[in-house]
């Protein structure tokens, strides 16, 4: 494992399992192809959660750091493809962008999932959300749109409730499966509620204001580095309503001028998606590992925790 100065900020603390079908020389060669032929080691992270990642080295110092993102309908690609390219097109000095090939692409396959890389940058994270973080969030919302830029969508089911119920109906037969399958039962019907509250408030949303959106500027997304803030991890770039990003301020308790029922959207949109993904997760294969457990503790999350948003 890297030396805690050499994590990047977008790490969030919790160990990942090394992936089993991908090798180093296989990130090794990928690198040397289409990024930095210079490249002479990599060393896999086993830090963050949602991805996997890798130190490139050149000439023995760390010069590049690569994420291999699973194929999720949240970020296939394509969506990873344009969420990059149009990050690396805004002229601001606090997005830390990634790295297009030699191909001219931002993103390349390896197997079934999904490659980026950045440059290095050494820093430190900080301890909590940076006090300019609201002037960075008005400069980007204001940036003009890029034209590889996706507009938003939600990614909530219309009829999630029901694929619930219908999942409650399989096997959970894995080490965790039934502690979530027992804790899904107990908040189906508020999540059923959760679920008709979200499609109402889908409904107001006006695409005529829509702004360019980070969409998860929160702390672990931050990072201080060459005497500056800066914004990284960029993969979920979409034109959006720009509460998109402000519930992070709402929700760190600043005060700043909001749409309330577009705070509560999402919020809803962020607990029900990630209330869908853990569910399928535990209903099927896995073998109680520290990635389940994360999992398991996200979903107990997503089911108890206050909302900050009102309708």
């Amino acid at each position: 494992m890297a030396p805690a100065s050499q994590v990047p900020a977008w790490f969030d603390g919790a160990v990942l399992e090394r992936p089993p079908d991908v090798t180093d020389d296989e990130v090794l060669g990928l690198v040397r192809r289409l990024w930095e032929p210079r490249a002479d080691a990599v060393e896999h992270l086993a830090v963050g959660w949602g991805a996997h990642h890798w130190r490139v080295d050149v000439d023995g110092e760390p010069a590049l750091f690569l994420t291999l993102d699973p194929d999720l309908p949240r970020h296939t690609q394509a969506t990873l493809e344009a969420a990059y390219a149009s990050a690396a097109s805004l002229d601001l000095p606090f997005v830390w962008p990634s790295l297009p090939s030699l191909d001219g692409t931002f993103t390349a396959p390896l197997g079934a999932r999904t490659t980026s890389v950045t440059g290095w940058l050494e820093g430190t994270r900080p301890e909590e959300s940076v006090a300019e973080l609201p002037d960075l969030l008005a400069d980007l919302h204001a940036a003009p749109a890029p034209a590889s830029a996706r507009a938003w969508s939600t990614e909530i089911p219309s009829d999630l409730p029901a694929l619930l119920r219908s999942l409650l109906q399989q096997p959970w037969t894995g080490p965790l499966g039934p502690a979530a399958h027992e804790l899904l039962v107990e908040h189906l019907t508020t999540v059923g509620g959760w679920a008709r509250e979200h499609a109402r408030l889908v409904a107001l949303a006006d695409p005529s204001t829509y702004v360019v959106t980070h969409g998860e500027p929160h702390v672990r997304n931050q990072w201080l580095a060459r005497g500056r803030t800066w914004l990284v991890d960029w993969e979920s770039l979409l034109l959006a309503p720009r509460e998109r990003d402000l519930a992070t301020l709402v929700h760190e308790g600043r005060d700043v001028d909001h749409d309330r029922q577009m705070v509560r959207l999402f919020d809803l949109e962020w607990r029900l998606s990630e209330i869908w993904s853990f569910a399928q997760w535990l209903q099927g294969p896995h073998v109680g590992d520290t990635d389940d457990h994360t999992a398991l503790g996200g979903l107990t999350e997503e089911l108890t925790r206050p909302h900050f948003g009102t309708a």
